[in-house]
């Protein structure tokens, strides 16, 4: 929205590529070929997979902008939207590079914290955007590390009520049990974000997207770095749209994991958060986190705020059943000496 832009980017042009057909290529002082194709510049909008993303979607491909992983594409926005001195704000707790890219970026991050950390108070939180005067807010669905999934309705009445853009990270969106290609067009102030990491399994490619109008993707467009997405990272992205069926079966077999962890936590006396991502949130004992470390099974743990709190990514049944084991040789050994 050219309401929330900063003012030096409304005079900014987007470096432009246009891509032509030619027999001799000596146009943008690349290197001879070594490894077949690799010594030319790939795509710089990666228009094939925008393309496949945007038919997958029920999208115009010019709603649809590619990142190095939804990390960039928070910057992209960021440097987009945000003067210095400028607020963001989201939940707490939340994805803590919210607060990072916001301070990298010189503009001031605040939290509004959820109750008891599973729960959001859409009203108080509309105010308290409003109060801070926010020009960006970042709801994050499902949640980052609660697991937590914020209703439809309680998302629109955000959108509506709040006078800033609006980032939707749906980074897990997949895990849930939501409408997956509800992208809210009619929300000018919107930018929906996606990522190839989590529910497709290519966090070593780093490819993210974000959606939105096509005026905002352009904008945005003017602050991104040429050839943001290199050739092999868009090729395997390509590979991975054309191949739903085996995210579509992980993704379940991912769910089934969940409700089988959870059930076992439960029965360990451990209470997780409820889940709509691809990992649990619980309390415990750092006797359980070291054992774990001490068998090479890692699990994320906490700090600050959050000490005593653990976020457990949901693997294979295998991998799960190695949680599963050491938790229940640490209390096998505690009931011993009981």
């Amino acid at each position: 929205m050219e309401k929330y832009l900063r003012e030096e980017i409304k005079s900014l042009v987007a470096y432009e590529v246009i891509d032509r057909d030619y027999k001799v290529k000596l146009d943008a002082n690349e290197g001879i070929e070594w490894i077949k194709g690799l010594n030319r510049y790939p795509g710089d909008r990666s228009d094939e997979l925008r393309e496949e993303l945007a038919e997958q979607l029920g999208r115009n491909k010019d709603e649809i902008l590619l990142g190095n992983g939804s990390s960039e594409l928070i910057e992209l926005v960021m440097k987009a939207y945000l003067e210095a001195g400028e607020t963001v704000a989201s939940f707490s707790p939340t994805f803590s590079m919210y607060r990072n890219f916001t301070i990298m970026h010189k503009g001031k991050y605040v939290g509004y914290p959820l109750e008891n950390m599973k729960k959001l108070n859409v009203d108080g939180f509309v105010e308290f955007v409003h109060e801070e005067k926010a020009k960006i807010v970042i709801l994050t669905n499902p949640n980052n590390p609660t697991g937590l999934l914020i209703p439809k309705e309680d998302i629109v009445k955000i959108i509506k009520s709040v006078d800033a853009m609006v980032i939707l990270d749906e980074a897990y969106i997949e895990f849930s049990d939501g409408p997956q290609n509800e992208t809210m067009e009619e929300f000018e102030n919107l930018i929906i974000l996606r990522t190839f990491s989590k529910a497709m399994s290519l966090a070593g490619i780093r490819l993210g997207y974000m959606v939105s109008n096509e005026k905002n993707i352009e904008y945005i467009n003017r602050v991104r770095s040429p050839f943001n997405v290199n050739m092999l990272t868009q090729e395997m992205g390509l590979k991975a749209l054309k191949n739903r069926e085996t995210t579509s079966k992980n993704i379940e077999i991912i769910k089934k994991e969940r409700e089988r962890m959870r059930e076992f936590l439960q029965g360990k006396g451990i209470e997780p958060f409820s889940s709509a991502a691809n990992f649990l949130f619980f309390t415990t004992s750092k006797e359980i986190f070291h054992a774990l470390e001490d068998s090479a099974v890692l699990i994320k743990g906490f700090s600050g705020e959050l000490e005593g709190y653990y976020r457990l990514t949901i693997g294979t049944p295998e991998e799960n059943n190695s949680v599963i084991k050491v938790i229940e040789e640490v209390q096998n050994k505690n009931n011993e000496y009981k």
